[in-house]
């Protein structure tokens, strides 16, 4: 059977072998692919400690607590230079730093991080689930008409 052609401006996905979750690879600070899920109920991308120790990324003075489905958890924060999806990069986005041992577990496989709100809300996000591709698009953003005189 012939590989569906992704079409342009879209990034192959894979199903955890698990659990229906959907993984891509992910560049951060011009390093990588790495393994990420995607997480639409998440606020905020989130990196494990292993990847921002094998990335270089100094965490933030302030600590803050996470909450998760698992209850409350101790999160670092950084800001990573650079966030690759794809075509797309978003600059200077904060993530929270944390443990991912326990979705790792229920997943199957081992994730880098996660991808959630505080990037995809900068895009329309469209997956196709039969064809295996996720495509985001970047959001016009809409300015209101002139008011008529």
């Amino acid at each position: 059977m012939a590989k569906k052609v992704v079409p342009r401006g879209a990034t192959r996905f894979r199903i955890s072998p698990n659990r229906p979750l959907l993984m891509v690879d992910v560049e951060v600070n011009g390093l990588g692919p790495f393994n990420f899920a995607l997480d639409t109920g998440a606020s905020f991308c989130v990196i494990t400690p292993d990847m921002a120790q094998a990335i270089g990324i100094a965490l933030e003075a302030d600590q803050p607590t996470a909450i998760g489905a698992g209850g409350r958890i101790e999160a670092g924060f950084a800001k990573l230079s650079s966030f690759r999806l794809g075509s797309h990069v978003v600059r200077n986005l904060g993530a929270a730093v944390m443990p991912l041992d326990a979705v790792e577990q229920q997943l199957g496989v081992t994730i880098a991080g996660l991808i959630g709100y505080n990037f995809l809300k900068r895009f329309v996000v469209t997956l196709d689930y039969p064809g295996g591709f996720l495509r985001l698009k970047r959001h016009a953003i809409s300015r209101p008409a002139p008011a008529k005189r």
